[in-house]
């Protein structure tokens, strides 16, 4: 089997944890890296759960220095979503091994070994990605597709309009979505057809016993089941949308995507962030983006369930 070279840009994070864990539980793919960036939490807690997982899931990769705050704006997080630490409040004993370099050098290095083979899934600010292609340019030929845990075309879940990470540095996202690479969003609106109830959440709890990742798993789903009680009856369903954005990656018949001009709305007083969908084609500009519009949640939950079969080796 010839595998897919990928690069995981990254801010650890539960559910990034859960895609990383899919990640590495598939045979297809070639993880070249990971590349932790400031955003889940802050930059130390993102870079050391990086360094981390590599341990924790015995990766053979490279973990690359990354950005530590967004291209312009002051440094904001979500802690209070992912709990202390950034994994639900988890543990996290001190990595034994330290970067292998900076994130852009990796990037860089990365791609050009892969002739135009390589792949990145991003599941945080997209921070890393642009400061690859402003020191690196030329480069964008050699990356074969950027897949992206970013955006919504409907409501956000920061503003009115906003997605997490494109909010985070809306100016690195503008980068991106304009740098001429293949992009693929992974939006809130698409990902959420995929959502889990508490049920589903607790059945997990049993399908993980006796596999390596348990303690880690387990920890953050008792963090979602937490959480969406906290939330009251209109919270219950959890949508892990770096998992589902990973899994689409693996496996593109999990959605369906449709081609579209996508904006991004860097300076605005209201809605800064917003990723602005031109479903309708009104602004007769090419298209830039393939946003993801449905996802098969069937589908995603097979995956996970192979996933932990995987571990239980």
């Amino acid at each position: 089997m010839i595998k897919r070279p990928i690069i995981i840009d990254t801010d650890p994070g539960v559910d990034d944890t859960i895609a990383i864990m899919l990640a590495n539980a598939d045979p297809s793919l070639d993880i070249k890296a990971i590349t932790p960036v400031t955003g889940n939490v802050q930059y130390a807690l993102t870079s050391r759960n990086a360094l981390f997982l590599r341990e924790y899931l015995d990766m053979d990769c490279k973990v690359g220095d990354g950005a530590h705050t967004p291209l312009f704006i002051e440094n904001k997080d979500a802690g209070d979503i992912h709990g202390t630490g950034g994994m639900g409040g988890y543990r996290v004993p001190t990595p034994k091994k330290g970067f292998d370099g900076y994130a852009w050098d990796i990037i860089k290095e990365e791609a050009e070994k892969a002739g135009g083979e390589l792949e990145i899934v991003t599941l945080g600010p997209l921070t890393n990605i642009a400061i690859t292609f402003l020191r690196y340019p030329e480069i964008k030929p050699l990356i074969k597709r950027i897949v992206c845990m970013a955006g919504t075309g409907g409501t956000g879940n920061m503003n009115r309009y906003a997605e997490f990470n494109v909010w985070i540095d809306p100016e690195a996202a503008d980068i991106v979505f304009k740098s001429g690479v293949p992009v693929t969003m992974c939006g809130l609106d698409g990902n959420d057809f995929c959502g889990i109830t508490i049920d589903e959440l607790n059945g997990y709890l049993e399908k993980v016993k006796g596999s390596k990742i348990e303690d880690l798993f387990s920890h953050i789903f008792k963090h979602f089941v937490k959480r969406r009680i906290a939330g009251g009856p209109e919270d219950c369903i959890q949508v892990i949308n770096d998992a589902i954005t990973m899994a689409y990656f693996i496996d593109g018949n999990l959605g369906k995507t449709r081609k579209c001009f996508v904006q991004v709305e860097t300076k605005g007083t209201v809605c800064a962030g917003q990723t602005i969908v031109d479903f309708n084609g009104i602004s007769k500009q090419e298209p830039n983006v393939d946003v993801l519009v449905w996802s098969d949640k069937k589908m995603f939950t097979d995956m996970l369930d192979k996933m932990i079969e995987f571990y239980k080796k």
